[in-house]
């Protein structure tokens, strides 16, 4: 399990479209909440972060990095 911080979330609509999203990527299970804005994605194997960014770029404007966590 890794967290990540999620950027251009402002209300629970965005927090659970990125959480569909991101939940949409095989082989990983997401949560994500609204404060703190991060995600904790569990994983089977290493999953590149860009991945999840592509997944949230069809979506709206909202930015992933890994967490300092």
């Amino acid at each position: 399990t890794h967290t990540y911080d999620i950027s251009g979330m402002t209300c629970d609509d965005c927090r659970s479209k990125v959480e569909k999203a991101l939940n949409t990527i095989d082989g990983i299970k997401a949560s994500v909440t609204l404060n703190p804005p991060v995600a904790k994605i569990t994983m089977k194997e290493h999953i590149l972060t860009k991945v999840f960014q592509k997944a949230l770029t069809g979506i709206g404007d909202y930015k992933i990095t890994m967490g300092n966590l």
